[in-house]
């Protein structure tokens, strides 16, 4: 291949860095230049014919072979002309060599097309370009998890309780990881062994997670089956069957000098294998550091709230809460057109107990009194202390005579034989259930309205000497 001297000895396109050279149709190199010898580490001294009759392909790597197959050649056929293509070889010791082409068609002098080829190479320039595209990337997700905290501490700065963070925590996560099922666990109290674990979000189908969280510390990752099977054997056959083949745990955990406690967990699964990349192994552990935090001024928030609503001494709703419950019990039934009642009890004996015995006893009783109550009531329905000897329940769905039976269940609940101190005490109870019938048109009443009219009736019931059931239809 013949070039312009300089000096009378050096051939320019001989010895530039640049590799020069012409192709056939085909892909045969018919000329180069010493500059593509030595950039494809072909061996021969320079100047020799080593690299003719060689099909340019064999040094292309395999994505670039087909890039040149199936547009860079048919693109020079149809155009004549070809700029700035990035192809990438391997050269003769195996290295990639990043590329940037041009060519243009001509014709030799027996009229046969050639391509009269350039090649730069660029391998520094696409390695700056790939780590400018990583730094891009890290940039972006760096910022996606920023905002994701963000959205967190946002919504962690007003929540009222453990539900508000536990609702927090899976819409985060879901979003960190895009997790078909996320869930969180949190330990409702850090007080004993027997502390319930309160949970939200959805576990997938036929997957039941321990009653308490694991006790490791530590991020646990499986990415695909394998890895389930080796880290987590006895939960390997329930996963598989739940159709996941990756998950990750991460805990929830605080660190105090040499002791750790274990405050929850965060579960994501997937259906398919993930590489469950750094960044977002990374945005589940701030999220529960960020849980860490808080939870124990959401553990208080929960256990204010539970006191302003509830009764000290049985733990069943105080009168707010009952009253709350009520009036959403009643605006469902005047939407629905279902039938309600509401039942007024107040205690026979329980005075004659409590002055004789002690108001320790007279504590106890109330207790067991709340447990019968309990005990003869749906899940759904709402028993509460209004204070002293005085409770009320909240009950949907029942006509009036499925009333009269329910309140005859409940006096003869309250009747049976007291055990410990205050064992051969007689102990009734005088009863006054309400029963609404809603009307098309009808204005529903407001919860103080109904409990008013059970009060009336269980003072009836002690008219007609106690230990009795009186029920009413609620009338304006």
């Amino acid at each position: 291949m013949s070039g312009v001297r300089l000096d009378g000895s050096l051939d320019l396109l001989e010895h530039t860095p640049v590799a020069v050279f012409v192709l056939g149709v085909d892909g045969t190199i018919l000329s180069h230049n010493t500059g593509m010898q030595v950039w494809l580490g072909a061996a021969g001294a320079p100047g020799d014919s080593g690299l003719r009759g060689r099909n340019i392909v064999e040094w292309l790597t395999a994505p670039s072979r087909m890039l040149y197959e199936t547009q860079v050649m048919p693109r020079l056929l149809e155009t004549g002309r070809l700029r700035e293509v990035m192809l990438e070889i391997r050269d003769e010791t195996g290295t990639r060599r990043a590329a940037l082409v041009g060519a243009e068609l001509r014709h030799d002098r027996e009229g046969r097309p050639v391509a009269y080829v350039a090649a730069v190479e660029t391998t520094a320039r696409a390695a700056f370009e790939r780590e400018l595209v990583a730094a891009r990337r890290e940039a972006e997700l760096a910022h996606r998890r920023l905002v994701l905290l963000q959205d967190a501490t946002s919504a962690l700065a007003v929540a009222n309780g453990l539900a508000d963070l536990g609702e927090t925590l899976v819409t985060a996560a879901a979003r960190a990881t895009a997790a078909p099922w996320t869930a969180v666990r949190i330990v409702d109290s850090s007080e004993g062994a027997d502390a319930a674990v309160r949970q939200w979000g959805e576990s997938p189908a036929g997957v039941v997670l321990d009653g308490r969280p694991a006790a490791s510390d530590q991020q646990l990752v499986c990415r695909d089956a394998a890895e389930i099977a080796a880290l987590i054997p006895g939960d390997a056959d329930a996963l598989r069957a739940a159709g996941i083949e990756a998950m990750v745990t991460t805990p929830i955990v605080r660190r105090t000098g040499e002791r750790t406690v274990i405050l929850g967990e965060i579960h994501c699964w997937f259906r398919r294998a993930r590489s469950l990349e750094a960044d977002e192994l990374e945005s589940l552990r701030a999220l529960a550091a960020q849980a860490e935090r808080v939870v124990d001024h959401l553990r208080l928030s929960d256990q204010l709230q539970h006191h302003a609503l509830h009764d000290g001494l049985t733990g069943l709703p105080n009168r707010v809460l009952f009253a709350e419950r009520l009036q959403r019990i009643l605006r469902g039934a005047e939407e629905a057109g279902q039938p309600c009642s509401v039942l007024f009890l107040d205690l026979d004996g329980f005075k004659a107990i409590n002055d004789r015995l002690g108001h320790g006893v007279g504590d106890e009783v109330l207790r067991i009194v709340a447990s019968r109550l309990q005990s003869v009531c749906r899940m759904g329905d709402t028993v509460a202390r209004l204070g002293g000897d005085e409770f009320l329940i909240a009950t949907s769905g029942m006509d009036e005579a499925s009333t009269e039976q329910f309140a005859e269940r409940v006096r003869s609940a309250v009747r049976e034989p007291l055990d410990g101190a205050a064992a051969g005490s007689p102990l009734s109870a005088s009863v006054g259930a309400v029963h609404l019938r809603p009307a098309p048109g009808s204005i529903t009443p407001s919860a103080d309205e109904v409990v008013a009219a059970a009060d009336a009736a269980m003072y009836r019931a002690k008219r007609a000497g106690k230990d009795a059931v009186q029920v009413t239809v609620f009338e304006r």
